[in-house]
């Protein structure tokens, strides 16, 4: 019985599929352990404050970065021709190089207009930086899809290694510089250059034609083949980024910046790790679906990894639960105590984003763009509506952090019974046609 149980784990862990999933893991595990063991030294050299204007400026990076490059990124798995594929990933690039030029131009007239949107002014000298870190991220985001085609993981974990390398000690340089909100912003823009620069590098390493001798017709058939991008799964995404980011701009209109501060945190030190670990998986996980034809097979691989994330989710929920109440503030600082309150709510939300992120792909893979649209459009109306419900009855910031992860656990656990009824009825549609 051993024997079987030790041969079984032996070929589970000599699987290309895992073998893949653990490589980028290598590369998120170092990068937010990093993370982690700097943090408490980084929240003694920044306020709550700081880390909103951070978290502002981050949820403006977030939701931007879809649009920058018209998702075309996403279509470099699907030719089956590599040179088709060096054509996406010039488009891609191409795309986000003139969006980031306008971008540059609309913030020399508006930052002033978009700091006093985010009810912060100070965020407007920093605005000027965005489109650098749009498009390195978009740089990075391509050649990312380009090497996960090839099943060359090691570029992209390298990456996210050299990005928090690159990042967090700055962030303690400048704390202790007092350079304040403007060393947590120019560690970023250092982070999101050397990971893009580093997948450039490897890319013309890797390809001698690098972006040369590229055909602009080929380019523009390509871009009207992949449309659906552009036209469908770039709106959905937006919403999905200002539904998870909502809670910034709402928060900070109706409760001020120290609240945000607190949750700026949480994210920071349990959300940010848990999503680029989905990302990671996510990334194997489509070029895995992307191979599989037989829809029972398919339907088979997505209820095993559903079932196991669940669990993974509640053992996470089950640990924070457990903690001591002084953690946060034993950790990282007596000013931030009050985060642990936070904490202990905002887990359901980050831990059931964790299970839906990761097998995000699979309505790609099940041809549920437009229905994806929809539950993006359900996520963002919950999202606004939760926190100006909370503040119309007069609830304080903890109280509307609890409406708000109720309505996220809503709208993750519909989005997984949406995606079940969906895969059903491909795997009915498919095995008829077969």
């Amino acid at each position: 019985m051993k024997y079987r149980v030790s041969e079984r784990f032996t070929k589970f862990m000599r699987a290309e599929y895992i073998k893949n999933v653990f490589t980028l893991m290598a590369g998120t595990v170092i990068g937010q352990a990093l993370v982690f063991v700097l943090a408490p030294f980084i929240t003694r050299l920044f306020t709550p404050e700081d880390f909103t204007l951070l978290e502002q400026y981050t949820m403006l990076v977030t939701v931007l970065s879809v649009v920058v490059t018209g998702k075309y990124e996403f279509a470099i798995m699907h030719p089956k021709e590599q040179n088709d594929a060096r054509h996406i990933a010039a488009l891609a690039l191409k795309v986000a190089f003139y969006s980031c030029v306008v971008l540059s131009v609309l913030i020399l007239f508006l930052a002033k207009d978009i700091s006093y949107w985010l009810m912060n002014e100070s965020i407007a000298i920093y605005l000027w930086t965005l489109p650098i870190v749009l498009f390195f991220t978009a740089v990075f985001n391509v050649f990312n899809y380009w090497f996960s085609r090839l099943k060359q993981y090691k570029v992209a974990a390298h990456s996210k290694v050299l990005s928090a390398v690159s990042s967090e000690p700055v962030k303690i340089a400048t704390g202790f510089g007092g350079w304040g909100p403007s060393g947590l912003i120019f560690s970023t823009v250092i982070g999101s250059i050397a990971a893009g620069a580093y997948a450039f590098w490897k890319f013309l390493k890797s390809e001698p034609e690098g972006l040369k001798n590229l055909s602009n017709e080929r380019m523009k058939a390509l871009a009207v083949l992949h449309k659906d991008y552009p036209m469908f799964s770039i709106w959905g995404s937006v919403l999905n980024r200002l539904a998870q980011w909502a809670h910034v701009g709402i928060f900070t209109l109706y409760y001020g910046l120290a609240a945000v501060g607190f949750m700026a945190l949480c994210r920071r030190i349990f959300m940010a790790p848990l999503n680029v670990i989905s990302n990671s998986y996510s990334q194997v996980f489509f070029q895995r679906i992307s191979e599989i034809e037989d829809p029972k097979e398919l339907r088979a691989l997505y209820y095993k990894v559903l079932f196991r994330f669940l669990l993974v989710a509640a053992g996470m929920v089950f640990i924070v639960q457990m903690l001591p109440s002084n953690t946060m503030g034993f950790i990282f600082g007596e000013a931030w105590g009050n985060s642990f309150m936070y904490l202990k709510y905002l887990i359901y939300w980050f831990a059931l984003n964790f299970v839906t992120s990761s097998l995000a792909f699979i309505t790609y893979r099940i041809n549920m763009q437009r229905v994806g649209l929809f539950l993006d459009a359900l996520h963002f109306i919950l999202a606004i509506l939760a926190v100006y419900l909370a503040h119309m009855w007069g609830m304080n910031e903890l109280e509307a952090t609890k409406v708000l992860v109720i309505s996220k656990f809503i709208y993750f656990s519909f989005n997984i019974l949406v995606v079940l009824f969906y895969m059903e009825r491909y795997v009915r549609k498919n095995h008829k046609e077969t």
